[in-house]
């Protein structure tokens, strides 16, 4: 039962926080913002909470991150923009691919820099 509720606990926090971002930047940004951010944060955690306790991780990655970022908004955004052009859509697609994931490993190095003494 912990378990789910520190999945909800990090859900409620990490939807609020994107919340958040939507309101005050441009449109389009904050989904660029929070998806890079967070595959930035997915990494540094994927390293920093390996030896913690399951409720932490799962509170951390898959609750606050898991829903700080949004799969379906970039699906839903992919769409529109894949309306308008098919470059660019692929465009669109191809660089929060790139992004996300040179953000993932990123945190994934700085995670192990500071890990390492």
């Amino acid at each position: 039962m912990t378990r789910i509720l520190a999945v909800g606990l990090g859900g409620m926090i990490g939807a609020l926080l994107r919340s958040g971002i939507y309101m005050v930047a441009a449109d389009g940004l904050g989904l660029w913002l929070v998806n890079v951010i967070g595959s930035f944060l997915i990494g540094v955690a994927a390293i920093r909470l390996s030896q913690q306790s399951a409720e932490l991780r799962l509170l951390i990655s898959t609750g606050l991150l898991g829903s700080f970022t949004t799969f379906s908004a970039f699906s839903s955004g992919w769409f529109y923009y894949l309306e308008s052009s098919i470059w660019l859509g692929i465009a669109f697609a191809m660089s929060m691919t790139i992004a996300c994931v040179a953000a993932a490993g990123a945190g994934l190095w700085v995670g192990r820099k500071e890990v390492s003494p």
